[in-house]
Formats: structure tokens, sequence, C-alpha cells
């Protein structure tokens, strides 16, 4: 994951409600798969298994923060072991049929959590967050970037 694509999700889960957040996780798994991929199709070994790792570790928070009181999430507890049992059969085989076998989980689950996030208006978790603004600039298609800092940003005493 390049570092453009780990400060767009950085932002994401900082000015995020919680099904946001958990939309955004999938899509970090679902990009470190396609990293993976990547890395497998372009023999670079070190690429492969740190994207393999990554979507491990993410998977591994999703499972941590289900919340067993609720029936769904024995079933999504079991989908994400198997994404981490496929990831782990990709790991050590070097072979794509891992990797495809957790985007045939993933990719559904994916979209759902994203209808779910796109109709949740609840708060965002984080207070005091820098707020992102984006606009046109000079050029025709040129979109930068500023910060809107708020001097009350962090901790208030």
């Amino acid at each position: 994951m390049d570092q453009e694509a780990v400060s767009v999700f950085t932002r994401r889960i900082t000015n995020g409600n919680k099904s946001q957040i958990i939309a955004v996780l999938f899509d970090m798994i679902q990009v470190d798969l396609d990293d993976a991929l990547d890395g497998l199709r372009n023999h670079e070994q070190e690429e492969y298994m740190e994207a393999l790792r990554h979507a491990n570790e993410v998977l591994e928070h999703l499972q941590n923060a289900l919340d067993f009181k609720y029936d769904i999430s024995k079933d999504l507890y079991s989908l994400y072991d198997y994404c981490k049992r496929s990831i782990a059969k990709a790991m050590y085989s070097g072979r794509e049929e891992g990797i495809n076998e957790a985007r045939q989980v993933i990719d559904p689950l994916a979209e759902a959590f994203r209808e779910v996030a796109e109709n949740d208006d609840s708060a965002p978790l984080m207070e005091n967050t820098q707020k992102i603004a984006a606009g046109l600039t000079y050029g025709k298609s040129d979109i930068n970037e500023s910060v809107d800092t708020d001097n009350s940003r962090g901790f208030l005493a």
C-alpha cells in the first residue's frame, strides 16, 4: 500500500463513524489483496508477503471488534477466520488460489458494509480532528487539499 493510500485511509478513519470505519477496513483488505497479486505477478516476494500480512492484521482487527451479543457476529467471525486461513494458504503456497478464495468472501461483505455506511448518519467517532477541505484551484482539473486547522484540536484542559 503506497503512502497516498495510507493517507486517504487515515483521513477516512479519522472522519468516519462506526459503519464507515468498518467499510474503510474492508477497502484496506481489498487494496492489500490487490497489492499481493501485483507482488506475486511481478515476482516481488517481500511486497507479496507484506500485503498479505497486513490484510491478515486487518481481518484480526475485524474479528476483535465483533460484538457477540448479536448472532451475526458468530457468522462474521467464521467468515473472517476462513479468509485468514485462505490468506495463510496463499502465504505458504505462493499462489493466487488463496487470495481468490478470500476475495470471494471479502468483496460481497465489503459491498454490504459500504451500503450500511452510506445509510448511517451517526456522528464521527473521533472529535477534534483536522478538517480537510478540497476544492478546485487554478487548473481545469487540479484538485488541491488545504488543511483547515482548528486551534482547539487535541486535548482540552
